[in-house]
């Protein structure tokens, strides 16, 4: 290659902060929550006459995930806006 660079470069701080690193943060959650309920009634009466039967049965599902990624921030930028 014809345009490699052997020599040793000198960087001021804030050159070495743009290339040195930065801040990258990865968060993930999640949440489940189930309920179930179920109700039973059952009612008998007296020589050959009246019955009756009910099932009531009700599920709630509550689900919530959220994930974030940020990237790039040096911490010299850290409270900086653009």
């Amino acid at each position: 290659m014809l345009d490699e660079n052997k020599v040793a470069i000198e960087l001021a701080d804030e050159e070495l902060d743009m290339i040195a690193g930065g801040f990258n943060f990865f968060f993930a959650a999640t949440f489940f929550e189930q309920s179930d309920r179920v109700i039973l009634q059952n009612t008998q009466s007296g020589p050959n006459g009246s019955s009756t039967s009910s099932l009531i049965a009700t599920r709630d599902i509550r689900t919530f995930a959220i994930q974030g990624l940020f990237l790039g921030d040096t911490p010299s930028q850290f409270g900086q806006s653009s």
